[in-house]
């Protein structure tokens, strides 16, 4: 996979994207951030700059973006830092445009405050206090939150349930890994104490940071039905993924253990038995992340710097695996 992949669009996108700025009166010409699943654009002002998200309705349906927007609006009601939607001059949060290459579905939203995660300035015990307790905010909000009829996101099981077929045969660490961490997961507890809506994607790229370690949470766009535990989970597996930590092993950083769980303590509570289970969670996001990089790229042919890495640890993870229980 080629290192321009991420910085293409098409004539369709950039269409639908300069349709966007219009009607949501943003001014100027959009410019192009980069594209995995959705094509994302800045346009604006630089005092009042915004985030335009072009989705194609292969990847979100119409009823999917509703249900992200209305829960990400709902947690921003709540004062939780989320990069909320905004609606267009006509009201909506959604605009659907009919292009060339079919229709395509925008949403805008504000850009977050601060600026990009930058590990030699924010990584310590405030910066992770912080996000320990913006996730917490997150899921103790979310038990009081009901979707709108109609307008329900997947759960993590039918999101997965069709990945194994995207794993190569030649990939037998992957294809056992994967069947081992789905039959672990669908025997723990799916109460709404310990599962519900999730970002499910809270990496380091995903958040902006402040002053006084004020992070700001975007890119909802795979919300979907997890458990708390495993969203909790997600900061600690990609640390291990993209940093040079001075252990590997799940269980041993006490980074997360000590100030990121303290902060999430302080907003949403947690059991010793789910806590347990986060190094487990982390074979469970190392089996999905390999899914989602088999469907989405060349697995065999990749050239950017993050994504051969990331394949590089993810299989050296395969043979060193955390407990699950």
């Amino acid at each position: 996979m080629a290192d321009d992949f991420y910085m293409t669009d098409t004539p369709s996108t950039r269409e639908a994207a300069n349709r966007a700025a219009s009607a949501w009166n943003l001014g100027g010409e959009p410019s192009l951030i980069g594209r995995l699943e959705n094509f994302t654009y800045r346009a604006g002002p630089s005092d009042r700059e915004r985030i335009v998200r072009v989705t194609e309705p292969t990847h979100r349906s119409f009823a999917e973006l509703e249900a992200e927007l209305d829960w990400l609006g709902f947690l921003s009601q709540r004062g939780i830092k989320v990069s909320a939607p905004l609606p267009s001059d006509r009201g909506n949060l959604i605009e659907p445009f009919e292009t060339a290459d079919g229709p395509l579905h925008v949403s805008v939203f504000v850009k977050a405050p601060g600026s990009p995660f930058n590990f030699q300035r924010d990584w310590g015990p405030e910066f992770h206090r912080a996000l320990g307790e913006l996730i917490g905010s997150m899921h103790a909000a979310t038990m009081g939150y009901s979707p709108p009829e109609g307008a329900r996101r997947k759960s993590w099981a039918e999101d997965m349930g069709h990945l194994r077929q995207v794993i190569s045969t030649s990939e037998p660490s992957a294809r056992s890994e994967f069947d081992e961490v789905v039959r672990w997961a669908t025997t723990l507890d799916t109460s709404r104490a310990t599962f519900g809506l999730v970002h499910t994607d809270l990496h380091y790229a995903n958040m902006y940071v402040g002053t006084q370690y004020e992070i700001t949470a975007f890119d909802f766009d795979g919300c979907h039905y997890d458990w708390f535990a495993y969203d909790l989970a997600v900061p600690l597996f990609y640390a291990l993924l993209s940093f040079d930590l001075p252990s590997m092993d799940a269980s041993q950083q006490d980074w997360f253990y000590g100030p990121l769980l303290d902060g999430y303590k302080k907003k949403m509570p947690i059991a010793d038995e789910w806590i347990a289970r986060i190094p487990g969670f982390v074979r469970f996001r190392r089996a999905d992340l390999f899914t989602f990089i088999c469907k989405e790229l060349d697995i065999d042919n990749l050239t950017h710097d993050w994504d051969v890495r990331s394949v590089r640890r993810i299989r050296e993870g395969f043979n060193n695996q955390e407990p699950l229980v």
